[in-house]
């Protein structure tokens, strides 16, 4: 009788163990973004010198530490940046650069399966932006230089979106891609007033999109 009870609680702390562990505790992500920041309809003026371009497209990373509750529930704090100039003008040098960072925090659902995880999340916190100081040469009509200061900003963020990883063995996963839609609040304001938005358009905020790829740690 003993020894059918001794099998009885071993069979069962195995079960509750296996029950625990079919679930990463804590997942690290790092990777690659390609983030499209709205410009909120701006466009080349009809005198800029041709081939005058403005930049919708930027590359970046992107960090995420998550910690789940339950197989299903888990919180994630997110951290990403992302380059790039502004404005390309042919002939002219020292445009300004901007960098955009994310640092947002929030719930995440997972749905796990054998080989393939779906998960959706919504993440809320700070996106930075600033714009390097910069000395301007080559602007047609102007001279050879022009100097601008810098400008930075921290205005609200929040992300909704999702992935799927795809497992590559016990502690390691591939992101397949994660896509995400990127609210901001930005208004780039000068002496009290915003100086986003084109043809009367209210500057309220701005409508940003974020793919990433890259390895998961479990």
């Amino acid at each position: 009788m003993r020894k059918v009870l001794f099998i009885a609680v071993l069979v069962l702390i195995s079960g509750s163990l296996a029950v625990a562990q079919d679930y990463p505790k804590a997942e690290l992500f790092g990777g690659f973004t390609y983030t499209h920041l709205d410009t909120e309809g701006a466009k080349v003026p009809a005198d800029a010198p041709a081939g005058t371009s403005i930049k919708n497209w930027y590359p970046g990373w992107e960090a995420t530490g998550q910690f789940n509750f339950t197989k299903m529930l888990g919180v994630a704090a997110d951290i990403s940046g992302s380059y790039g100039k502004p404005v390309s003008v042919p002939g002219v040098s020292g445009l300004p650069s901007a960098r955009v960072y994310n640092f947002l925090f929030g719930p995440v659902v997972t749905f796990r399966g054998e080989r393939l995880t779906p998960f959706v999340h919504a993440l809320f916190g700070i996106d930075h932006l600033s714009l390097s100081s910069s000395t301007i040469t080559g602007l047609p009509g102007i001279g050879s230089v022009a100097s601008a200061t810098g400008y930075s900003e921290n205005a609200f963020g929040m992300e909704f979106g999702g992935g799927v990883d795809v497992k590559l063995s016990h502690h390691f996963a591939y992101r397949l891609g994660q896509f995400d839609y990127l609210y901001t609040k930005h208004c780039l304001a000068v002496a009290g007033t915003c100086t986003l938005g084109v043809d009367s358009a209210p500057p309220a905020h701005q409508n940003n999109f974020r793919f990433a790829t890259g390895i998961v740690i479990h």
